[in-house]
């Protein structure tokens, strides 16, 4: 005979949080208008190892002339375009262009090697790339050059692609001063970009629905080949507002240092999309993760917020010790990735001197699902993954 336990005993499957704000029905593209036209004159991002600065209004003209370029060359709405490199105001760039566009942005992790680059183009049969020129000692170019060798037999400068093993990629563009075989500069395509296209730009914003894909993140491959994840306007905007709001709330002058890679949901929604919701400045340190160059562009810019995983923060705090570099601005660290253990919580507010610390917890698929809350005390921070969004 079976029996059934007592009800009591039971956990739910499924957890379910009414909000009690409505959910926003807007693109990518049009909060990126939004902010520029609240925050024109306010500074976005600060690239510190490329010495640049953009304020939002300088943004969206940027996007904006580069999305024109893009639908110059012959992509259209729902077209997926790889973006492959490590944290730059490019990358920034090309990221919102590719909302503005209506494109599918398919952020790929600058790690990837030959086999894992191919694999990724050829799931979401990406119509175009935006590569680096290169990624530590990784020359990019080169290897995409291994995918296509068809592009040896080409002269400097943009062709339409054939590629036996990317049929479906026709357009290569580089990040770069340098010319190459088959590829287009980033900077000309901007530079070419017409009014009559920049209108149309413009007029896409009111056909792009909130319900459109916006991007593709790829999962880490642990068990197989990396999984395609598409994510909507409507998910990510969503998300972001409600991860990024707790931690916004009754504060000004807030700044960003983002440590993670573009390509993931971390610094995805640290770095660019919360940063458009929300008119903080973003500051990247370098184009990877460096522990000095983190602490001092902390210091240079007076960052107040910073977003990593345990292993980074345990750097930081070495490096901070053994240089003796003091740290004073940080109001919140943020840490997710793996589990944060408590001493490690503990030296994180110490040494860095940060007043909040907050554990993250999320997937690919939908991005952050969990975070924990200002008022949690550090035990709960560091033994459980927080609230539901």
């Amino acid at each position: 005979m079976v029996t059934r336990s007592p009800v009591s005993t039971y956990k739910p499957s499924y957890l379910h949080r009414p909000g009690a704000e409505p959910l926003f029905a807007l693109t990518l593209g049009q909060l990126a208008q939004k902010a520029a036209e609240e925050w024109g004159e306010k500074e976005a991002l600060v690239s510190v190892y490329e010495q640049q600065r953009y304020t939002f209004k300088e943004m969206l003209e940027k996007a904006d002339r580069l999305a024109a370029g893009l639908l110059q060359l012959g992509l259209k709405p729902g077209d997926r375009l790889g973006i492959w490199g490590p944290n730059s105001s490019d990358w920034y760039i090309s990221r919102v262009a590719a909302a503005r566009a209506g494109l599918i942005a398919v952020q790929i992790d600058p790690a990837y090697q030959p086999p894992e680059l191919l694999h990724a183009l050829v799931k979401v049969e990406a119509k175009a790339l935006i590569c680096a020129e290169k990624y530590k000692s990784n020359n990019c170019y080169d290897m995409v050059q291994t995918l296509i060798p068809e592009l040896n037999k080409s002269a400097e400068g943009g062709i339409e692609i054939t590629s036996s093993k990317l049929p479906a990629l026709k357009t290569l563009i580089v990040m770069s001063n340098a010319q190459h075989r088959g590829a287009y500069r980033l900077k000309d395509i901007i530079l070419s970009a017409s009014e009559e296209y920049i209108q149309e730009v413009n007029q896409l914003q009111t056909l792009i629905q909130p319900d459109d894909g916006c991007t593709v993140q790829f999962s880490s491959g642990t068990t197989g080949s990396p999984k395609a994840a598409l994510l909507s306007h409507h998910a990510l905007v969503n998300n972001g507002y409600f991860i990024r709001t707790p931690m916004n709330k009754d504060r000004k002058g807030v700044k960003v240092c983002v440590l993670t890679q573009f390509c993931h949901s971390s610094g995805s929604f640290h770095g660019i999309i919360c940063n458009i919701l929300f008119g903080y400045i973003v500051v990247l340190p370098a184009p990877t993760f460096d522990a000095k160059k983190t602490l001092e562009a902390i210091t240079q810019e007076r960052c107040t917020d910073l977003f990593g995983t345990p292993s980074m923060y345990v750097d930081l705090i070495n490096t901070s010790q053994d240089l003796n570099l003091k740290v004073t601005t940080l109001q919140v660290a943020g840490c997710g990735g793996a589990p944060c253990s408590q001493q490690l919580a503990l030296q994180i507010k110490q040494t860095l001197n940060v007043r909040h610390l907050r554990q993250g917890y999320g997937m690919t698929e939908v991005s952050g699902v969990f975070f924990s809350t200002f008022n949690d005390t550090l035990e709960h921070v560091t033994t459980t993954v927080g609230c539901l969004v």
